[in-house]
């Protein structure tokens, strides 16, 4: 990932599983969500039960519910 860009696609680099993912409460209640696929310039968008059920779990990442 590229100095200045930040995205939960990002974690598939923390292969020690240093990083803790927080996410907030109310973007779990939205359909999809939308994120920088490791570089600043591109957006993607994908459904959130797909990053919650399939990505971080391929990734071995679990994030933890936070109210902001």
């Amino acid at each position: 990932i590229t100095p200045g860009s930040v995205s939960v696609m990002g974690l598939m680099n923390d292969k020690e599983n240093v990083v803790q993912l927080l996410i907030d409460e109310d973007i779990l209640q939205e359909d999809y969500l939308a994120c920088h696929p490791c570089i600043n310039t591109s957006s993607i968008k994908f459904k959130t039960a797909d990053l919650l059920q399939k990505i971080l779990p391929e990734i071995n990442h679990s994030p933890i519910k936070v109210k902001l």
